[in-house]
């Protein structure tokens, strides 16, 4: 490791040798919008919020995460940013049908600049599921059917959307979603079962996100469904064995929004208890949603023996994120820093990328 990420990962042990449990708890729960959250925020009960957009609203979080909560960590600030933020670009099926990196890569950072200006930091995109039935319905946010074709699409949007530094004020983090194989839902059916023999999940399903790993994406999701019986947010296969071992990455795995919960309608798990501890075994560090975890989780270790080192270990995700991204230095944006939104320039990129995007057949 270089003196850089060596001084790194000794401050995140220093930090974690400060907090309590509760307090480690509290950085694995992201909770939805601002209102109802600024007094857990200020209690460092909790480590990232999502949908919220008012840059007045992000502004007094990371206010109170950093100059009033228990260790002043800053918040992780997510959205979808999926084909812009104020300047619109098509939508990802679309993006596909350009055949254009180059442009997708800077319609990618233009939807950085414009969310990172109010204080989003982290983005739950790009979807690189491969969509090989018409009837899913979210195909549309997908780019296609070929695993080379999401490959590279992918790839474009992550370098986009983090630039080559990551602390630099217009980048923010991307998240590889969902993983893995959440297009091949039986009969098209969002949320559905899948099977996928291994041959197939190699060779098709998991190249983009392999692409993604080797160019650096910061996140992953895990995916709502299950896949050959076993919920993505429980597949320790997945997500441990796979993306942990044999592909030597160290990022963040948040779940799908309540995912950790929706394990019990999958029957999966008889309970929240039971969802939670599951959850943290395969290897997902933070809820997205639900509160499975800060309800649960101190009780596991307590009574259960749940090796409070997976805590430790996720927790330690989470940090090392927010120091790639400078949060710990700036976690208050300055929005003069910025270009305006949906200026002249962004809206004639957005045009070339939707001229480029249309596909014309002839009828003979």
């Amino acid at each position: 490791m270089s003196n850089g990420v060596n001084e790194m990962e000794s401050k995140i042990d220093r930090l974690l040798k400060k907090m309590s449990l509760q307090d480690k708890i509290g950085q694995m729960s992201q909770r939805n919008e601002a209102d109802s959250n600024y007094d857990g925020v200020k209690s460092g009960k909790i480590g990232s919020i999502l949908n919220e957009a008012d840059p007045k609203k992000i502004k007094k979080l990371q206010k109170l995460a950093t100059e009033e909560s228990p260790h002043g960590i800053p918040l992780l600030i997510a959205r979808d940013v999926i084909h812009g933020f104020r300047t619109i670009f098509p939508i990802p099926l679309g993006l596909a049908a350009t055949w254009n990196t180059e442009l997708i890569e800077k319609g990618a950072h233009i939807s950085a600049v414009e969310a990172a200006s109010i204080g989003i930091n982290w983005t739950f995109g790009p979807m690189m599921d491969i969509s090989r039935d018409p009837r899913w319905g979210r195909i549309a946010e997908s780019f296609g059917e070929d695993h080379f074709l999401t490959s590279q699409m992918a790839v474009a949007m992550i370098k986009g959307f983090q630039s080559d530094d990551l602390k630099k004020p217009d980048a923010i983090a991307a998240c590889a979603k969902h993983f893995a194989g959440y297009g091949a839902g039986e009969g098209g059916r969002d949320y559905n079962t899948a099977y996928i023999p291994e041959q197939l999940l190699r060779e098709v399903y998991l190249k983009p996100f392999r692409a993604g790993v080797e160019v650096g994406v910061e996140t992953f999701m895990a995916g709502y469904h299950d896949v050959n019986g076993i919920p993505c947010s429980a597949n320790t296969y997945y997500l441990r064995e796979i993306l942990r071992d044999e592909w030597a990455w160290n990022g963040l795995i948040v779940s799908d929004y309540n995912a950790i919960n929706e394990m019990i309608v999958h029957g999966y798990c008889v309970d929240g208890k039971d969802a939670a501890q599951k959850a943290l075994i395969a290897g997902i560090d933070m809820e997205m949603a639900s509160g499975d975890y800060e309800n649960h989780l101190e009780g596991l270790v307590e009574t259960r023996g749940l090796d409070v080192n997976l805590i430790d270990e996720a927790v330690r995700n989470i940090l090392r994120l927010k120091f790639r991204l400078g949060l710990f230095e700036n976690p208050i944006v300055n929005a003069d820093q910025f270009p305006r939104m949906v200026n002249e320039d962004y809206l004639k990129m957005a045009k070339q990328t939707a001229i480029q995007s249309v596909v014309m057949l002839k009828n003979e």
